[in-house]
This record gives C-alpha cells, sequence and structure tokens, in this order.
C-alpha cells in the first residue's frame, strides 16, 4: 500500500513539474521556474527507477504524454530552430544553404523575414549536414503561411523520429531503465520542447545499435551513415562499425553518405563549412568543464587567455584519443553501445561548448548500456540550469558543480575496475622483478605469495611458469583465481620446507612483528625466500613514503586497512639485511632499483643451514 502511494505521489510530482515546464517555457523571463521544475522532475525520475513499479507499457504512456504536453512550447530556450527554418527555406527556394551566409547579397529577398532578424550567427555558413537539411526543407513547405508553420512542421518531424527511438530503447532495456531517458526532463525539454536535431540523431544511433546487436551490419551503416548527416561527429564511429562487420558491412552506408551528400555538392561547400567549424570551436564556449579549468589554469600560469588556442588544441586531442579508443575496443571487445558512448564521451570532454541538447544521444546508450548512466544524468540535470545564464543568473556554480559532481560519479562507477586494472599491471611489472630470481624446475613449482593482497603476483607467476601458487594474508582481499589461506600474523600453516619460493612483495612494512613473519617464511621455504621491500636513504622520504603507503592501500582495499597504519615499519636497505641476518637467513643476492620516492631492494634468502641443498636450484 506505501509503495502504491508513493508511486503516486512522486507520478504527481513529475506530472505537476512537466505542466510547469510547458507553461513556464513560453517565455525566458520563466526560466529560473523551468529549471525548477526540471530538477523536481529530475528527483521523481530517479525515484521512479529506485522502486522500479512501473511497466513498459505504462512508462511509454507517459513518454507520448509528456512531449504532447511540452510540444506547443516555442523556440524560448535556444535559436536554433530559427537557423532551421531559414536554413530549409534557403533550400526550398533553390539555393544552396552552405553556398551563401544568411547576411549575403545573394539573399537579400529573404531577409526581410522575421526568422532573419532572429538568426544567430548570420555571417557564418550553415553548419549542419544533409540530412538535417532535408529535414529542415520537408519541414518548411508551409512556409508560405508563415515561419511558425514551419517551426512546427519541423519540429513535428522531430517529434516523430525522437518518438520511435524511445519505443526502440523499450525493446531493449526494461521499464526501470527505460524511464531514466524516456521520462528525463532534459530529453523532454530539447526534443519535444526545443525540437534540436539529436531528436533525429538519437534515432539513428539507437538504430545502429539494434541493427549491430541483431547482426545486419548493412543497415547498421547505414543508419549510422545518415547519423553522420545530422551531426558529423558520427562518422568516427564508423571504424568501430568496420571492426565488427568490415567492408561487405559497412559498404551500404558510405554509399548511402555519398548519395545524400550529392545534392548539395559543390566546391565552396567544404570550405564554407570547415570555417564556421573552427570559428565556432575558436570562439564559442560554454559549459565546458576541462575547458574552463585549463583554460583558468593557463590564466594563472601565464597571465594569457588562451581561448584560441584551447579550442583546436582539444579537437587534436579528440583526434589522437580516437585510435586508443578504435585499440581498447579490439582488445576488450565492448559492446557497440559502449564503444559509442567511450566515443561521444571524449567528444564532449574535449569540447568547448556543451550545451543540455548536446547530451541526448549519449544518454540513450548510456542508459542501454544500463550502469553507465549516472553521471550522465547528474550532468544532464545540472546542465540545464545554465540556462539561467540567459537572464543573468547564476552560471558557474552550474558548471562546477555539474561537472564536479559528474567527476565523482565517474570515479565512483569506474573506480573500482579502473584501479584492479591498475594493480594488474604493477602486478605484471613485479613479475618481471621476480623472474630472475625464481628457480627453474622441471617439477611443478610449488610457491607461497605471503602477503598476497589482491593475489594478482602470484596469479601472474602461476599462468607464466604453471606454478602451483598458494596465496596467504591477513586479510582477505582476494580477487584472483588463485586459493587463499588466511594467516595470523605469527604461525603460518604448514609444515617445514612446505614449498620452494616464499614471496614477500611489499609486505614486511605491514608486519606488526617483522621478526617472526620473516621467520616463517624460512621456515616453510625449502629453497628460497624472495623479499621486496620499499627503503629509505633519509627523514624525508620514509615519511613521503609512510604518507603515500597508507593513502594508496586505504584506496586499494576500498578501506579495509584503515587502522593498520600503526603497524608500518620502514628500513633502510642496511637494516632490513640486519634484521634478516639476525633471523638466520643468508643473503644470496640483494638489488636496488627505483626513484628517490620510492627507492626499493630485492633481497634473495635462504636459512642458512640449508645452503648447500638449495643453491643446486639452479638460476
Amino acid at each position: 500500500m506505501l509503495r502504491s502511494v508513493t508511486t503516486c505521489l512522486v507520478l504527481a510530482f513529475l506530472v505537476g513539474a512537466i505542466i510547469m515546464i510547458g507553461g513556464a517555457a513560453q517565455d525566458r523571463s520563466h526560466l529560473p521556474l523551468v529549471v525548477t521544475a526540471a530538477l523536481i522532475a529530475g528527483v521523481a525520475v530517479i525515484w521512479l527507477w529506485r522502486i522500479d513499479v512501473l511497466t513498459i507499457a505504462e512508462v511509454l504512456g507517459y513518454a507520448v504524454m509528456f512531449r504532447l504536453l511540452l510540444f506547443p512550447i516555442p523556440p524560448s530556450l535556444s535559436d536554433d530552430s530559427y537557423r532551421y527554418v531559414w536554413d530549409g527555406v534557403v533550400t526550398l527556394s533553390g539555393k544552396n544553404p552552405y553556398q551563401h551566409t544568411p547576411d549575403a547579397a545573394e539573399l537579400t529577398t529573404l531577409q526581410s523575414d522575421v526568422v532573419y532578424k532572429n538568426l544567430n550567427s548570420p555571417s557564418w555558413h550553415s553548419v549542419y549536414p544533409p540530412v538535417s537539411q532535408y529535414i529542415f526543407a520537408f519541414g518548411s513547405v508551409v512556409h508560405r503561411h508563415g515561419w511558425v508553420y514551419s517551426h512546427f512542421g519541423i519540429k513535428a518531424l522531430f517529434f516523430l523520429l525522437e518518438l520511435l527511438a524511445v519505443f526502440l530503447i523499450a525493446r531493449m532495456v526494461c521499464a526501470r531503465w527505460l524511464v531514466l531517458y524516456a521520462l528525463n526532463p532534459v530529453i523532454l525539454i530539447e526534443t519535444a520542447g526545443q525540437a534540436h536535431t539529436e531528436s533525429a540523431l538519437v534515432l539513428l544511433l539507437v538504430m545502429t545499435v539494434l541493427f549491430a546487436r541483431r547482426g545486419n551490419g548493412r543497415l547498421a551503416s547505414v543508419a549510422l551513415a545518415c547519423s553522420g548527416w545530422v551531426k558529423l561527429y558520427p562518422f568516427v564511429l564508423l571504424p568501430l562499425l568496420w571492426r565488427r562487420f568490415r567492408w561487405n558491412g559497412i559498404w551500404p552506408g558510405a554509399a548511402t553518405a555519398i548519395l545524400l551528400a550529392l545534392p548539395f555538392a559543390a566546391p565552396h561547400v567544404v570550405g564554407n563549412v570547415w570555417n564556421s567549424l573552427d570559428l565556432y570551436s575558436r570562439y564559442f564556449e560554454f559549459n565546458a568543464g576541462l575547458y574552463y579549468s585549463l583554460k583558468k589554469t593557463m590564466l594563472l600560469f601565464t597571465g594569457d587567455d588562451w581561448s584560441k588556442q584551447l579550442g583546436p588544441i582539444l579537437r587534436y586531442c579528440f583526434v589522437a584519443c580516437l585510435p586508443v579508443i578504435y585499440y581498447l575496443d579490439h582488445k576488450y571487445r565492448w559492446p557497440l553501445a559502449r564503444a559509442f558512448l567511450v566515443t561521444i564521451a571524449c567528444y564532449l570532454v574535449l569540447s568547448t561548448t556543451v550545451h543540455p541538447w548536446y547530451l541526448v544521444g549519449l544518454l540513450a546508450l548510456a542508459v542501454i548500456l544500463k550502469r553507465e548512466a549516472w553521471h550522465w544524468y547528474w550532468l544532464a540535470l545540472l546542465s540545464m540550469c545554465t540556462y539561467l545564464m540567459y537572464i543573468g543568473g547564476p552560471y558557474w556554480p552550474f558548471v562546477i558543480g555539474g561537472w564536479g559532481g559528474w567527476v565523482v560519479l565517474v570515479c565512483w562507477s569506474y573506480g573500482p575496475a579502473w584501479l584492479q586494472q591498475l594493480l594488474r599491471y604493477r602486478a605484471w611489472r613485479k613479475w618481471h622483478v621476480l623472474q630472475p630470481y625464481l628457480p627453474r624446475v622441471t617439477d611443478s613449482l610449488m610457491v607461497l605469495d605471503l602477503g598476497a593482497g589482491e593475489g594478482y603476483v602470484g596469479e601472474r607467476i602461476w599462468k607464466s611458469m604453471d606454478a602451483r601458487v598458494t596465496a596467504c594474508d591477513v586479510i582477505d582481499l582476494n580477487r584472483s583465481s588463485i586459493p587463499l589461506v588466511l594467516f595470523d600474523g605469527r604461525h603460518l600453516p604448514w609444515e617445514n620446507a612446505r614449498f620452494d619460493v616464499v614471496v614477500l612483495y611489499f609486505v614486511l612494512h605491514h608486519a606488526a612483528d617483522q621478526e617472526i613473519v620473516v621467520r616463517e617464511a624460512l621456515r616453510t621455504a625449502k629453497g628460497r625466500v624472495i623479499v621486496v621491500e620499499a627503503v629509505y636513504e633519509n627523514d624525508i622520504s620514509r615519511r613521503l613514503m609512510r604518507f603515500a603507503d597508507i593513502w594508496a592501500n586505504r584506496l586499494r582495499s576500498w578501506g579495509q586497512m584503515v587502522g593498520q597504519e600503526e603497524a608500518l615499519r620502514f628500513r633502510t636497505t642496511r637494516g632490513w639485511s640486519k634484521l634478516f641476518e639476525a633471523q638466520g637467513a643468508e643473503v644470496l643476492a640483494q638489488t636496488t632499483r627505483g626513484c628517490f620516492l620510492h627507492r626499493q631492494a630485492l633481497f634473495v634468502l635462504e636459512r642458512a643451514s640449508a645452503g648447500a641443498s638449495s643453491r643446486r636450484i639452479q638460476d
């Protein structure tokens, strides 16, 4: 009963917020009300996701209803719609929209229209690609009745295309996740409310993913080619599709792209569009977290404004990132939706302008991937608040809060996985340090990884040498496939000389009783004990090592090692040697490596009484 009441209340809040948006968005002076209602609706949608009570049919019903409520809104939050109508009218007049800027003398007969008076950047050539131009032209056929008819004609087309995307997404996700896209206030405002070209883009991206999932590369490539002619950047996604379907699946998309562009082909097109895009990246800036951070940093360090240089630099950085993304997609065999999301996310992070509607396609992909939605959802909601800048309201708190929260949620979502990848890489490097000192034997080598942590070093030894490896530690952090035995810190539960090799890699400085751990390692080893330890040369390096060790281990253990810092005890290289000798060990080999901040020493030990037999193990 309580759940039903909660659902009704949340839906009431959501419906009220959408109605409030529809009424208030008629005029920019009501922007604070629009932003407030959008935030309320955003929270309501999150709550609906949490309680998970709606069915697919109910979500689709609300999606249609909310879009119809917002459809009558005029272009009050953005003036892009005026450019859509202008380009459509220019095309219908028989002229190429890429040939002349709106203020050119050749278009004088059209400049008396109210649309021209509301255009942004009338001295720049259009940058909207051919498929967008077809939609503009088709929707503007009623222009003779007034620009409002053209606006709503174009808007109706975008409305239907985006609504179809909602129904396609519903075929790929459950109702719980569909809520985050279909009822998302950002999506509703920017598509049904303001009719941005992302309304068509999201449909084509979703179609590409859907066709690819069904193994139909040809239709997927056609959909992706069309999406590239809605917003240019999807063309960088083609190599991701090529990896999955090769040329046999890609050629229809390439042919489609050429055919769609032919009616607008002319010598001046590429140059005009490129110049406008270049000016756009150099001079436009809005809600771009990384760009603003770099701009502020350069201003502090150089005293100069780097606005004009940073745009092209970030653009080149994006191009440089593409081969890395393609490689990672090939190596890890990502789902196509994830590969698309990573690429588009990289594009937006490195952009100088991130309007709320730029996030529409990305939000759809994030919902399809389910677990990867939250940081984008947060950024989208806070980006809506940047509209307040148009009326002199607060801007920077929402930019900082939006991107700052995005960073926090990214770290929360992906940090653990990235950390484990880093630890696996460190284990690979540790293995290369240990390898020259591990004995070569004909029978399977028995190894004890003492203080194993996640177990990655022992796992690397097992896979590389076909050794029988046992992990042992005082707490269970094991993430490997090798068995773990817990250790009380004083007595190892094995008989004497059980293992051929015992490895302690960055372990002893954590031990409450280092002497006992060394004796136990020597007792259970019939061969070598290999120790790698951090060493210091002066008090400054010791303090730095202690600080770094405390926070690194708190992070890697996700808090499980908090409270164990009191036992930390580092030594000099000579200090470790004296400790080993005092416990009856003979140091067979010793090396040092690393820099001042992280000096490391490796020791190969044996029990002094077992030296004659153990030396028969060949290096």
